[in-house]
């Protein structure tokens, strides 16, 4: 398993290499330059292994792969900037059962720009995830928006004014086979990250039931990294009743 890994990672920067240093389609678009990504290499992209159960599959418990790449962006700050600047929404219709408010546009040199960078990165026969689906995933890049979930203190404190603690462990919808992240906190801004856990789905767990021994990886959060993950494995923010009293918590999203 490691040895396919490791050679899933070597094929993966080699084809993102190549990807990036073409010439864009749409030369001189400022927002695409803004959706640049750094090459990848050793040093910036880890892949991680998870443990996780689906009652959507044959195979129960499986093992899942979690990417963490430093320094995404060669623009982390306009890409901050733009996210801070667009209107936030709120509503089941567009922000599901998040906690806080999401920014939600159109954005096509957003699309231009990544969508082969993550096919690349879906693709790799080494980390093959069970339940993808060629068709669906592009169908889902078709309409990619720019999304960005914007959490604050007060969100927090709303969500869980009737529970001791503020849990937010979930599966993606069982429409998306991959997900992913970038946190868009700068340095001195970023707190907590996101936790994935080993779960048994629908079972009843108790409510004295310690979900932290269940904890198979934490991605801490930090400035322009992007975590992309297999979207039915159990994960959830890091919140708790005494952060992002100053600045919001600020990760854009794709569900593939």
């Amino acid at each position: 398993m490691d040895q396919e890994l490791q050679h899933g990672h070597l094929q993966a920067c080699n084809l993102i290499y190549k990807l990036i240093h073409q010439d864009p389609p749409n030369k001189g678009i400022f927002f695409y330059y803004m959706f640049e990504i750094n090459p990848l290499n050793n040093h910036n992209l880890t892949v991680k292994r998870v443990y996780d159960h689906s009652k959507n599959n044959d195979k129960g418990f499986i093992w899942r792969k979690i990417f963490v790449i430093d320094d995404f962006y060669k623009n982390p700050d306009q890409v901050r900037n733009y996210a801070l600047s667009c209107e936030l929404k709120c509503g089941k219709e567009y922000c599901g059962s998040l906690v806080g408010k999401r920014v939600v546009e159109d954005n096509q040199e957003m699309r231009d720009n990544l969508r082969p960078i993550f096919t690349t990165l879906c693709n790799q026969k080494e980390w093959n995830n069970l339940e993808y689906d060629e068709d669906e995933f592009q169908k889902k890049w078709d309409n990619m928006k720019f999304m960005v979930n914007h959490t604050t203190h007060d969100d927090i404190m709303d969500k869980f004014t009737d529970t001791v603690y503020c849990y937010t462990h979930h599966k993606d919808d069982i429409g998306y086979k991959w997900a992913a992240l970038v946190y868009l906190n700068t340095d001195e801004e970023c707190n907590g990250g996101t936790n994935f856990y080993r779960q048994w789905e629908d079972h009843a767990y108790g409510y004295d039931y310690n979900l932290k021994s269940d904890i198979m990886f934490t991605s801490e959060m930090k400035y322009n990294t992007m975590v992309l993950y297999e979207a039915r494995q159990t994960h959830g923010a890091i919140l708790d009743r005494k952060m992002y009293k100053q600045h919001p918590r600020l990760a854009q999203v794709f569900f593939m």
